[in-house]
């Protein structure tokens, strides 16, 4: 059985496997332990055959890059020699890098008389249980999985997904720019109108540090080029206090105080550091497009992110940079000019703390607001810690000229949910009266925060934070923006002082085919302007055997809180999906109806689909139908993305009666690094450079669309930062003359690192050789073949056939099947006289024979 699971597991000899199974599976299944095996039963020269290795289940002696697993959990990969014995057997040895990544906790072995301190250099594995107690360990070199079981009494109480900051890995120095370009062109009434925009993202790693830019360019028919520039600053990892440090331009998380963005530096804990099991939000953006759009987010009149999207409900998931909170503000920008905007509300709700955990954070610059003429200084300063598993304490201060403010609270776990409630006390002091309080106004803001997640029901209240603030109390930038207005004589009743706020977001399962129900919404009123602003969403969504369909309400409400007209603005929208056939990659009917409170109806039916065989591209045609009052009008979308290996790209295509539109979209990124300059699908904030040596249009798996270029380097755009990363190479379709000696690599980056992840090859030549012996008879079937250097670089299969790979153009091979010199031979080759039908004759000569 040892024989039959090495020779048809063994990566070198997958060519013959097949059929070495059929012809050993009858002797395996009645094979017993300590079976000798008859060499006779193994035709092409069986009975020259030694086999004792196999019968004492040795492992061919070399170097295996192997996954490390214990007691079941993968927790490094690492190589695991092998190494020849004296006696003709073979023993796995472990290195001090494997024997670290088992995560032995030293303190806690035997001490004193019996026991054994591990040594600093190799050990072989069978000798581990004199050093760790009840220790085994096991190597599949089928598999390439080195498998130990350790007592857990002698590991260290690493929690689940602890990574040793040992590995993390800073990365390279390197320079890159993520861009994202749409072009629109619109003609309408005889007239043409063109705009483009982009949005850029530059930066620079040198060592720990990570300089990063961004910024939006716009230019349209109407307006000439402009450059609004974003953020500008400076980032490194305080790895040995758990922390970021910030340099430059950014904003504060807005966890405890309000969100604000600022020019200075900041030192915050950052939790990406711990383990994924010891962490602790971003919002979800959904939509519906009534034709080819561009969709535009905005935070503080920043730019977020933009993409172009088909007719259709939208969701965009993968917003990032969500440190910077505040409500998200929407824009839908249709292929004929029309504009729907509306806001995502975005307030984080304070985290409980595990025991003895703490989140610091400390802000010093100046206050960025564009509706401030000046930049006033400001600071920030933060304390949360887990006192106990029930409670989590938290307190903060914050102040700028002529105003201050303190924070105390607590999070509670409760039985019934998890509890935040807190009160924020401030003062201002103003340069003018204000009417009813003078040039002093204090008072405070009281908060509710709660969340709760019902199994029962399946119900789960995302976040649910009631504020109440009394008629003195301003925030921060409330406080600047008064002081300004009342420095220049205003009367300062333009500074909104916000009295109440509610934000609830609210997702329901209805059981069983039941599908899921949605609710999230926002409402705010207002000392002195006596209104009240109130915006939701309520969606559902289902599934009816393959075909899937959702129906969605969004109301936007201004009301006066003693009376008066109001503005309200709203719109139901219905999508309903059907696939044109039973494959999973089969494309889908999709239709549509949506309408709204100023009377327009959209009606659209069209069909997406996927292609490639990553499925990296999709299309979609749909066409539409509105009415606005007594004016209709009928429009066709043609829509076409691909997601390539060095950008992603988008083209949409719109007709109307009475204009015509073609949008045309690219997004990637630029990454410069001592080997050269790469081109990429876009780009997140850690991303990693794999280098597979020689072999040029390999993919990578999990990532749709990535393969290497021309020199074998490719860019992973999305690493999770402190933790383990694998990039897993596919080996379909790579040249015959490059062979993977590992699948994959892993790499720990820091947070904004570019981090290289080598897969190692071996490269050269390939040939099918047919050479018996001199006397004609077969090699012994099975024998791995070495090249001058001593390397395997093949094996004999059925009558005298080898299948070699990774060789010089020229030279000698040897195959040996026994001790004696008597029992090996070589094959002198030259790849120039391969035959028409690729492959090679000669003949394998014993050192008796003159070549």
């Amino acid at each position: 059985m040892k024989l039959l699971q090495f020779l048809t597991t063994h990566p070198r000899h997958r060519y013959w496997a097949p059929t070495l199974a059929g012809m050993l599976l009858p002797m395996a299944a009645s094979a017993a332990p300590n079976v000798e095996f008859n060499p006779m039963f193994l035709q092409g020269g069986g009975g020259q055959l030694d086999l004792s290795r196999f019968e004492r289940g040795d492992q061919p002696p070399g170097t295996y890059n192997a996954d490390i697993k214990v007691n079941g959990v993968l927790v490094a990969r690492h190589d695991v020699v092998i190494r020849a014995l004296d006696d003709g057997g073979s023993a796995v040895y472990l290195s001090k890098d494997v024997l670290d990544s088992f995560g032995i906790d030293m303190a806690r072995l035997p001490q004193g008389e019996g026991g054994l301190a591990l040594p600093d250099g190799d050990i072989a594995a069978d000798e581990l249980s004199r050093y760790v107690p009840e220790a085994a360990v096991r190597f599949d070199t089928g598999e390439l999985v080195l498998e130990a079981s350790i007592p857990q009494l002698y590991l260290a109480r690493d929690p689940r997904g602890w990574v040793s900051p040992a590995l993390w890995d800073r990365g390279l120095t390197a320079a890159r720019l993520g861009y994202s370009i749409s072009n629109q062109w619109v003609r309408s009434g005889g007239e043409d109108y063109r705009s483009t925009s982009a949005t850029l993202g530059s930066g620079l790693n040198i060592g720990s540090w990570r300089l990063r830019h961004d910024g939006y360019l716009a230019q349209s028919s109407d307006s000439p080029l402009r450059y609004s520039p974003g953020r500008t600053y400076a980032q490194r990892a305080l790895t040995g206090l758990g922390m970021e440090l910030t340099v430059g331009e950014a904003g504060t998380s807005g966890d405890l105080f309000d969100g604000v963005s600022y020019r200075g530096f900041s030192l915050v804990t950052d939790p990406r550091m711990l383990p994924d099991s010891q962490r602790g939000y971003a919002p979800v953006v959904r939509g519906v497009a009534q034709s080819s759009a561009k969709v535009i987010i905005r935070q503080r009149d920043y730019v977020l992110y933009q993409t172009n999207v088909a007719p259709g409900p939208f969701e965009i998931d993968d917003l990032y940079g969500t440190a910077y909170a505040g409500d998200l503000e929407v824009e839908v920008v249709e292929s004929d000019g029309r504009v729907q905007r509306f806001t995502v509300p975005y307030a984080t709700v304070p985290q409980l703390l595990r025991v003895g955990q703490q989140r610091l954070s400390a802000t010093v610059g100046a206050l960025q607001d564009n509706s401030l003429r000046d930049a006033p200084g400001f600071f920030e300063a933060t304390v949360r810690r887990g006192i106990g598993n029930p409670f989590t304490a938290y307190t903060g201060v914050s102040g700028t000229e002529g105003y201050a403010a303190a924070l105390l609270g607590g999070g509670f776990n409760t039985p019934v949910g998890a509890l935040a409630a807190d009160v924020t006390f401030s003062r201002t002091e103003l340069p003018a009266e204000v009417p009813g309080f003078g040039q002093k106004m204090a008072g405070q803001s009281y908060r509710v925060s709660y969340s709760k997640s019902i199994d029962a029901t399946q119900t789960n209240i995302s976040m649910a934070a009631y504020r109440y603030s009394t008629d003195g109390y301003l925030t921060l930038n409330e406080a600047a923006r008064l002081r300004q207005d009342l420095n220049d004589g205003l009367a300062g009743q333009d500074v909104a002082r916000q009295r109440s706020r509610l934000d609830l977001t609210v997702n329901q399962r209805l059981g069983e085919g039941g599908g899921s129900f949605y609710v999230n919404g926002s409402s705010a009123t207002y000392w002195n302007q006596n209104r009240r602003n109130t915006s939701y969403a309520v969606g559902y969504s289902n599934s009816w055997g393959l075909a899937s369909y959702s129906i969605s309400t969004q109301r936007t409400m201004e009301r006066n809180l003693f009376g008066g007209a109001g503005r309200d603005i709203n719109s139901v929208n219905f999508s309903l999906s059907v696939p044109l056939g039973w494959s999973s990659s089969a494309p889908r009917l999709t239709t549509g109806l949506g309408r709204s409170s100023d009377g327009r109806q959209d009606l659209r039916a069209g069909v997406t689909g996927t292609f490639g065989e990553q499925r990296q591209g999709s299309y979609s045609a749909s066409t539409s139908h509105s009415r606005s009052g007594s004016t209709d009008s009928r429009s066709n979308q043609f829509n076409l993305g691909y997601q390539a290996s060095v950008a992603t790209v988008s083209a949409g295509y719109s007709h109307s009666s009475g204009s015509r539109g073609l949008t045309l979209g690219a997004s990637g990124g630029v990454v410069m690094h001592g080997d050269g300059v790469l081109f990429s699908q876009r780009l997140g904030d850690t991303i990693g450079i794999v280098q597979v040596p020689g072999a040029a249009g390999a993919h990578l798996a999990n990532n749709a669309g990535v393969k290497t270029n021309g020199e074998g380097y490719a860019v992973v755009p999305y690493l999770q930062p402190y933790q383990r990363n694998e990039v897993t190479v596919d080996p379909k379709g790579l040249p015959l003359d490059v062979e993977l000696k590992s699948s994959s690599a892993t790499a720990v980056p820091t947070a904004g690192a570019v981090v290289k992840l080598l897969v190692p090859t071996s490269t050269g030549r390939s040939a099918l050789i047919e050479a018996p012996l001199a006397d004609g008879r077969s090699l012994p079937f099975g024998q791995d073949v070495y090249n001058e250097a001593g390397e395997v670089v093949g094996v004999v299969g059925q009558a005298s056939r080898l299948w070699v790979r990774g060789i010089e153009e020229r030279g000698r091979l040897t195959v040996r099947w026994g001790q004696d010199a008597a029992q090996h031979c070589a094959i002198d080759y030259d790849l120039a006289t391969i035959t028409s039908a690729g492959a090679l004759t000669g003949q394998c000569l014993s050192p008796g024979h003159t070549h």
